[in-house]
């Protein structure tokens, strides 16, 4: 057992070295194993040498002659081990450095950014060291001394033994006697406690900068004045004890070193702990704004600086009333509306165009490509390898034959076809196999004699990202790692085959860059003929001093980022190829100091951002879940910090989340107050707001220009704000925030203040659409199509807010989900109208056009958001029965029917015959042979 163990731990190294040399990531893989043998290497020997050195002087110190009066334990310990009693110290104290030194070994992130720690340019303005201290320097600095701080206390333990042992006790009634030698050794390894523990003292005095004592992280005023005092105090006290230990050498007497270990330990616990709490209850709580002021101001400037808003730029924006006339002539921004939600349309996607036996859509991502000659924004998913939807489950099936998934899928958001499907788009890749994605686990062997499942055109892998198995050792230490031996039974297997495994993109990553946290959400692109994973990177530290912890900020689910950290940046932009699976980290923010100490440590793991290609540029996006912390933080953080206690509305909230499917509440039960100056019963900032969900952000296409500036039409992240109000009771717009993601304007943060007019504001997310439920007409319709169990439900998409002119339009997409019998999914969400508001009145049409001649008579434009319309306009009503008598088929539909029938039976034959390529072409010619069909028979009823 122990020879299995240890042979695949030896496996285990040697495929791990592998791996990273096929991807030209030697210097990660030694740099790794580097820090941490040097760290073992060093805390190893330190801790030998301490222990030796001990065990050296107790036995120089040991009586020439052994004492008759020792205890029966230590005498049957004689006799046992006689001779090799000096061995077995000895040898104990070697076993026992091994185990202490272990620890160390994972302190090897600490360990090289202390090695290459880095200036941030700025004091902290409690002690004046520079943050680079606190996040550098500080951890390892205070694991090294609580490390120490241990390895003495076992050395002391060590020794006394040796002591006893060595007949340095006598066991005498009524006391055991000491002998001096032993006391003054004893004293002294004490005396180094008292210092070390001194030492660690001084650095808490640094670690009180995120102290949670007071009303906001940092040192406060009671840790200012009551708890630091208290520690400078316990520092003199433990030197103190320190030098009285020492003293035990002359004196012989330990009397006065454990008065003073007793007075410490009542210093500790009423200066440490009771002191600064009386301070904080009796002196802070009741003067709150006077004692807190100058440490919130600290705390509120860090906090800004540590979450990227220093540079928010604050443009202030008011709604008026609309013509139909200045909508015709604005009219680009609903162009733009988002009509596909990623979430509630991946089931759609599934169904047309990934329902495809072991291939799966997990995931929709928002994005822009030039379609048409125009930049629009579209949905794009992956069609990934889904091993649990196989049929040929065996050992060649899951490894050999079914390896990669097959393409990438897009459709506009901002359109759908007059069947109300997505518009289709093709994104043309030179080799749309995906050997690596989010969700694939476990490991493939590429160029094998089995013939792997086509995609397109039945290619071999021709990366060199994999390990080529050309070799006995090679194939028995993966059998052995993988505990898997049909990699060495199998003769499908060839000199020329490749393992490909860490198939995960984050997992990748991780495995290369694991100091860094990664966005929960990868996303592909189709770029220059490439598919490949855009991942967001992130540098993280919960230590920049007085920054205010992110917290329990909803975010997305697996969120890489930590409710402790109070220092984000998002530095890097890592690339997975999908094809090949190299893997690329794109340096996006060369000014950022974690960033530069790791680019010291690994020079060669990242590139610079000149590097990245223009066309993948041109698809990055800001990260949703910097994005989401960001705009909760800046609802608090935004204001003067001299106006945080004073009760008059400033602070604002995230809105709150309009519900995706349809809620029993109206707007009636939504406050309707208009007053934005209205006082919030307890309006301080740092109020708990209620656990009610947040609006989350959307990407858009968005015009970040305002009435009267040149329009400037930009790939954005938006969020809105509503007043703050501990019920969450105003649900008025406040303000909305947008994060540009083009490349010219990347990052920039803007806040659209929004202003009264006639000294209201306009209604927020939630109002609106519980408005819009209310609705005769809407709820109606809610009604109708939302069923009972085992029926139809309705759900909503984004509840998007358009500036158009000078006024404010709302638009969302209405859904019905529609129960299936037959495949994959339970059911398919199918767009079916959309919801169009401007003020007070909500109207429910199929086109955003529709919905804007009704709240604007007179408008007589096209927004575009349907293609292939009929050329007569859909009545008003939508309960406008039919004619009794159905129409006769056009002889071109019936034809379109047949050959849509034919394609498909072609297609299933491709599907038998394995040729996965030639299917979807199939399916694909077969679904617009029907869609052009549909659009005739729509033309035939209006007729």
């Amino acid at each position: 057992m122990f020879v299995l163990i240890f042979g695949r731990a030896i496996a285990r190294f040697y495929v791990d070295y592998l791996w990273h040399d096929a991807l030209d990531r030697g210097d990660v893989f030694w740099g790794v194993i580097g820090a941490k043998f040097t760290l073992f290497a060093l805390f190893f020997l330190a801790f030998l040498l301490l222990a030796f050195a001990n065990l050296f002087i107790a036995d120089r110190a040991a009586p020439t002659s052994f004492p008759a009066n020792v205890h029966p334990y230590v005498e049957r310990f004689h006799e046992v081990f006689g001779q090799r009693l000096r061995l077995v110290r000895y040898a104990s104290a070697f076993v026992m450095a091994i185990v202490v030194a272990l620890p160390a070994v994972a302190q090897w992130q600490s360990w090289l950014l202390f090695r290459n720690s880095k200036s941030f340019g700025v004091a902290d303005p409690q002690f004046g060291a520079d943050v680079g201290f606190y996040v550098f320097q500080l951890p390892f600095l205070t694991f090294l001394l609580d490390w120490m701080f241990v390895a003495v206390i076992l050395v002391l333990l060590f020794t006394a033994a040796a002591h006893i042992l060595n007949g340095g006790v006598v066991f005498v009634s009524p006391v055991p006697a000491v002998r001096h030698a032993t006391k003054a050794h004893i004293a002294v390894l004490l005396a180094v406690l008292a210092v070390l523990k001194a030492g660690d003292y001084w650095l808490d005095r640094y670690e009180l900068t995120n102290s949670t004592r007071g009303i906001v992280d940092g040192a406060t005023y009671s840790v200012v004045n009551a708890q630091i005092p208290a520690i400078m105090l316990l520092i003199l006290i433990a030197l103190l004890t320190a030098g009285l230990y020492l003293s035990v050498i002359k004196t012989d007497s330990w009397r006065l070193p454990l008065l003073a270990s007793a007075l410490w330990l009542i210093v500790s616990i009423v200066g440490g702990v009771i002191y600064p709490a009386v301070v904080q209850s009796l002196i802070v709580n009741p003067n709150q704004e006077s004692r807190e002021q100058v440490y919130i101001e600290r705390n509120v400037e860090a906090t800004r600086e540590a979450l990227g808003l220093t540079g928010v730029d604050i443009r202030d924006v008011q709604f008026g009333t609309l013509t139909a006339g200045e909508v015709e002539a604005d009219l680009e921004p609903l162009g733009n509306v988002r009509l596909l939600n990623p979430t509630e349309m991946e089931t759609r996607f599934l169904v047309d165009r990934g329902e495809v036996a072991g291939l799966s859509i997990d995931d929709l991502d928002v994005d822009r490509y030039t379609l048409d000659g125009e930049t629009e924004q579209v949905l794009v998913a992956a069609r990934e390898l889904d091993l649990a939807g196989i049929s040929n489950i065996g050992w060649q099936g899951r490894h050999l034959i079914n390896t990669r998934g097959c393409g990438l899928v897009a459709a506009p958001t901002s359109k759908v076809q007059a069947n109300q499907r997505p518009d289709y788009r093709t994104i043309e890749l030179d080799r749309p196999e995906l050997y690596f994605s989010p969700e694939l686990s476990g490991y493939g062997i590429a160029n094998t004699g089995s013939t792997e499942r086509e995609c397109d055109e039945p290619h071999t892998y021709e990366g060199d990202q994999g390990v080529r198995m050309n070799s006995f050792a090679r194939r028995g230490a993966f059998a052995l790692a993988f505990l898997d031996y049909n990699i060495i039974g199998s003769g499908a297997i060839e000199d020329d085959s490749q393992m490909l495994w860490v198939r995960g993109v984050n997992d990748r990553l991780n495995k290369l860059a694991p100091f860094l946290s990664y966005d929960a959400d990868p996303y592909p692109v189709g770029v220059d003929g490439n598919a490949v994973w855009v991942v967001d990177g992130y540098t993280t530290t919960s230590r920049y001093p007085y920054g205010q912890s992110i917290g329990d900020v909803q975010r997305s689910s697996q969120s890489g980022l930590s409710n402790s950290d109070n220092y984000v940046r998002n530095s890097v932009k890592a690339v997975v190829d999908a094809y090949t699976g190299q893997v690329t980290f794109y340096v996006v923010d060369d000014e950022d100091p974690i960033l530069r100490a790791w680019r010291s440590a690994f020079p060669d793991l990242f590139t610079p951002f000149s590097e990245m290609p223009d066309e993948l540029a041109d698809h990055l996006r800001y990260p949703e879940d910097l994005f989401r912390i960001q705009t909760d933080v800046y609802s608090k953080y935004r204001i003067d910090p001299a106006l945080f206690f004073q009760r008059d509305g400033n602070a604002w909230s995230v809105a709150q989340a309009p519900g995706s499917s349809p809620t029993s509440n109206t707007g009636n039960s939504v406050n309707s107050t208009s007053d934005a100056s209205a006082p919030s019963a307890a309006t301080s900032t740092f109020a708990t707001e209620s656990d009610a969900a947040r609006f989350v952000p959307y990407y858009t296409m968005f015009d970040t220009s305002l009435p009267g500036e040149p329009r400037s039409e930009e790939f954005v992240i938006l969020r809105p704000f509503v007043p703050f109000s501990t019920g969450d009771t105003r649900t008025q717009l406040q303000a909305y925030m947008t994060a540009s993601s083009d490349p010219d304007n990347y990052g920039m943060l803007t806040s659209y203040e929004v202003q009264e007019r006639n000294g209201q504001l306009p209604d927020g997310p939630l109002r609106v659409a519980g408005n819009a439920e209310s609705q005769s007409e809407i709820s109606e319709r809610i009604s109708l199509d939302n069923q009972d169990a085992g029926g139809s439900k309705v759900r909503f998409g984004d509840l998007q807010l358009v500036p158009v002119g000078d006024g404010l339009i709302y638009v969302r997409p209405y859904y019905v989900a529609v129960p299936q019998e037959t495949g994959t999914v339970n059911s398919v969400t199918e767009f079916r109208f959309v919801i169009v508001s401007y003020n007070d009145n909500s109207v429910l049409t199929e086109t955003i056009s529709e919905g804007l001649a009704r709240l604007f008579p007179g408008f007589e434009g096209d927004v575009g958001d349907s293609i292939g319309s009929p050329t007569e306009p859909t009545p008003d009503d939508p309960e406008t029965p039919a004619d009794d008598d159905a129409p006769v088929v056009s002889t071109d539909a019936a034809e379109l029917l047949q050959i849509a029938d034919d394609l498909f039976r072609q297609a299933d034959e491709a599907l038998a015959d394995g040729n996965l390529g030639e299917y979807q072409t199939k399916v694909d010619e077969g679904r617009r042979r029907l869609d052009e069909a549909i659009v005739i028979l729509e033309a035939d009823l209006q007729n």
